[in-house]
C-alpha cells in the first residue's frame, strides 16, 4: 500500500513531532508500505498571499505588474502539490486541522485527492476551538472530503464531529508518539527548558539548576503583513536579550533538550508533550481549548502541577490508536 502523508508546515517547531508521531503510527499500523512524506507548505505561502495586507490589491497589482491572464483567480487555485502528482492508496492528515486557518489552505488538495478517488484519513486531529461557528465550517468542510475515518487528539473534537465522519475514534495526539520515532543522545547536564513564545516567561519560576530558552517559532512568515511582522520582532527581542537561547531548523535538536530536561515550563503544547513523552515533567503556562487533548493522558492538572505521564497508561492508548487506524484501513 502506497500512503501519503500529508504534512501541514514546518512554521512551528511542534507541528514537525505531529508529522513525524504519525509517520510513527503508519508504520507500526502498516509496516509494509510505503510512506511518502508531503508538505502543505505551498498552500501555505499561497494562503498566506492571498490574504496578506490589502490583498486585492495586492493581487491587483501584481497582476498588472506580471501579466497575468486570470486576475481573479486566487494564488492557492494557482499552487500546486505534489500530492496530486502520487497515485496513492491512502491519504493521512494530522494535526491541529479542524479549523480555517487550515482547512483553507489544504481544501484544495484534499478535495483533489477525493476526485482520484484515494481514501482520506484524519489521524490524531483537533481544532483551534470549538464555537459554534466553527463547528459548522468544519461540518461543511467534513462533507465535502468526505474521509473514511477520523481519530481525533481530544475528547472535545470527538464528541463535536464524531457524528459527521464513520469509523470515528475518541484518540491521542500523534506527537505522544515522537519517543518512538527518535531516542536522542543522553547528556550529564542538568537543566531546565523554557519555552514561552506567546507569553512573557513567568517571573515566579525558581530553578535548581542551569536554565535552556527555545524558541518554537523560528521560521520567518512568508508573505505576513508588516504588523505580524513588527509584532514578532517585538515578541522575540526580550527571548534574545537571555542567556542560552536556542533556535535551530531540525526538530531533533529540540527533543534532544526535551529528552533530558528535568522539567519544561511553556506556553507551547508540543514544548511540553514531547518532554512528557520522554518520561519527563512539565508544565503548560496557557490557556487554550487545545489543552484539552492532555485531558485523557494526565491524572494531574498541567496547568496548575509539574507533571509526570503514566507510561502504561500513554502505551495502552498508542497501542489502542494503532488498531483503530488499522480498523478504518481494514474496512476501506
Amino acid at each position: 500500500m502506497k500512503i501519503v502523508l500529508l504534512r501541514t508546515w514546518l512554521t512551528n517547531i511542534g507541528n514537525g513531532f505531529i508529522d513525524k508521531g504519525a509517520q510513527t503510527i503508519l508504520r507500526k499500523a502498516f509496516p509494509d508500505s510505503e510512506i511518502i512524506e508531503v508538505s502543505g507548505y505551498p498552500n501555505f505561502t499561497a494562503g498566506r498571499k492571498d490574504t496578506g495586507i490589502f490583498p486585492t490589491v495586492q493581487n491587483k497589482l501584481s497582476n498588472k505588474l506580471l501579466g497575468n491572464s486570470r486576475p481573479d483567480q486566487s494564488y492557492l487555485d494557482r499552487t500546486i502539490n505534489v500530492s496530486e502528482y502520487i497515485d496513492a492508496d491512502l491519504a493521512v492528515l494530522p494535526g491541529c486541522i479542524l479549523y480555517d486557518h487550515v482547512i483553507e489552505k489544504y481544501s484544495n488538495v484534499l478535495q483533489s485527492l477525493k476526485d482520484r478517488d484515494v481514501p482520506i484519513v484524519l489521524l490524531g486531529v483537533g481544532g483551534g476551538d470549538y464555537q459554534p461557528k466553527t463547528q459548522r465550517y468544519v461540518k461543511s468542510f467534513l462533507r465535502e472530503i468526505e474521509p473514511i475515518g477520523m481519530i481525533t487528539r481530544d475528547s472535545n473534537a470527538y464528541n463535536a464531529y464524531k457524528s459527521d465522519v464513520d469509523n470515528t475514534y475518541d484518540g491521542i495526539d500523534c506527537a505522544f508518539f515522537i519517543n518512538d520515532w527518535y531516542e536522542p543522545p543522553e547528556t550529564e547536564h542538568n537543566f531546565t527548558v523554557l519555552t514561552f513564545d506567546k507569553i512573557d516567561e513567568p517571573k515566579k519560576l525558581s530553578y535548581k539548576s542551569d536554565i535552556i530558552r527555545t524558541d518554537h517559532f523560528p521560521f520567518e512568515q512568508p508573505h505576513g503583513t508588516l504588523w505580524k511582522k513588527v509584532k514578532k520582532m517585538r515578541k522575540q527581542s526580550p527571548f534574545y536579550k537571555e542567556d542560552n537561547i536556542f533556535v535551530s531548523d531540525s526538530i531533533k535538536d529540540y527533543l534532544f533538550f526535551y529528552s533530558n530536561a528535568n522539567v519544561t515550563h511553556s506556553d507551547r503544547i508540543h514544548a511540553c508533550l514531547p518532554t512528557l513523552a520522554y518520561g519527563n515533567k512539565a508544565k503548560f503556562w496557557f490557556d487554550t481549548p487545545r489543552g484539552a487533548l492532555f485531558d485523557k493522558v494526565l491524572d494531574e492538572d498541567i496547568h496548575t502541577n509539574q507533571v509526570r505521564l503514566d507510561e502504561d497508561k500513554v502505551d495502552r492508548l498508542k497501542s489502542e490508536q494503532v488498531e483503530a487506524i488499522q480498523n478504518i484501513v481494514s474496512e476501506m
